[in-house]
C-alpha cells in the first residue's frame, strides 16, 4: 500500500485514575486534611471564631489549588471526574457554612474579593484603553505637583472601587438571603 494511502490510527490515551491522582498530590491532600482538622477543632474552642474562620479560608485556598491540578475531563477517569465534582461541592458547602456561621467575617471577605475583582477589571481596562498613557500626557514629568496628582487619581479610583465593593458586599450578605426565602 502506498504511503499516501496509509492513515495512522491515534493511540488511545490512558486516562488518569483516582488512585494515580491521589498519589501525585498526596502532600496536598495531607495539607487539606490537617487544615480541615484544625478548622474543625477551632470551631469547638471558645473565643476562636477568627482563628476558625482563617483556617476555613486556608482550606478553601488549598481546595482551589487541588482543583487546579485536576486533569482535563477527557483525560480523567469516571471516578476521578466524580471526585472532582464532589470536591467542588465540598468547597461550596464550606463557603455556605462560613456564611451562616461567621456573617460578619464573611462580609469582610466578600468586600476584599469584590475589591480585588474591581482592581482586576481596572487593570484590564487600563491595558485595553491605555489610561496610564493618557494621564502621562495630562500630567507630564518634571512638575512638583505631578506625583501628588497621580497619587490622588489612583487613590480616588481605589476609594471608589472599595466603596462599590463595600456596597455590593453589604447587599449580598444582608439582602440577597431575603430574596430566596
Amino acid at each position: 500500500m502506498p504511503e499516501e494511502m496509509q492513515t495512522q490510527i491515534p493511540e488511545a490515551k490512558k486516562r488518569v485514575t483516582l488512585k494515580a491522582f491521589i498519589n501525585q498530590n498526596d502532600k496536598l491532600f495531607t495539607a487539606i486534611g490537617v487544615t480541615g482538622g484544625l478548622a474543625a477543632l477551632f470551631t469547638r474552642l471558645e473565643h476562636a471564631e477568627l482563628l476558625s474562620f482563617i483556617t476555613f479560608i486556608m482550606l478553601i485556598l488549598l481546595d482551589f489549588e487541588l482543583w487546579r491540578t485536576f486533569p482535563k475531563s477527557e483525560e480523567a477517569s469516571f471516578t476521578l471526574a466524580i471526585f472532582e465534582w464532589l470536591s467542588q461541592g465540598f468547597l461550596f458547602l464550606v463557603a455556605v457554612y462560613l456564611y451562616m456561621t461567621y456573617p460578619l467575617y464573611f462580609k469582610g471577605l466578600v468586600v476584599v474579593v469584590v475589591f480585588l475583582l474591581f482592581a482586576g477589571v481596572f487593570i484590564l481596562l487600563d491595558r485595553r484603553f491605555k489610561l496610564y498613557a493618557f494621564f502621562r500626557r495630562v500630567f507630564p514629568e518634571g512638575k512638583w505637583y505631578i506625583a501628588y496628582a497621580r497619587a490622588c487619581i489612583a487613590g480616588g479610583i481605589m476609594g471608589v472601587a472599595f466603596l462599590l465593593a463595600w456596597f455590593i458586599a453589604n447587599f449580598m450578605v444582608d439582602y440577597l438571603p431575603y430574596l430566596f426565602k
